[in-house]
């Protein structure tokens, strides 16, 4: 690796950032019908987006990913959670 891929390289690893978020969405056993919800990482920022049915889901959705990405210690920019309540 060069010096200056070191520093001007991708900042994020957006396919580890997306692995790790849907992983936490499937395995969270609060959340129900994660079929729709659809989650996005570009460029260091997390995109959630879909239909929920309650709102503590949403936020659930969210808490779940960034507990997840906390833990894992890998650098993100932000989450913009965009889910919809049914």
């Amino acid at each position: 690796m060069s010096l200056l891929s070191r520093w001007f390289g991708p900042k994020y690893n957006d396919g580890q950032l997306l692995a790790h978020a849907q992983t936490a969405v499937a395995e969270d056993p609060l959340v129900s019908g994660t079929g729709n919800v659809m989650i996005n990482s570009e460029r260091g920022v997390i995109t959630i987006t879909g239909r929920v049915h309650r709102t503590s889901e949403k936020d659930r959705v969210e808490g779940a990913i960034r507990s997840a990405l906390r833990a894992t210690g890998i650098k993100y920019e932000r989450i913009v959670n965009d889910l919809q309540v049914d």
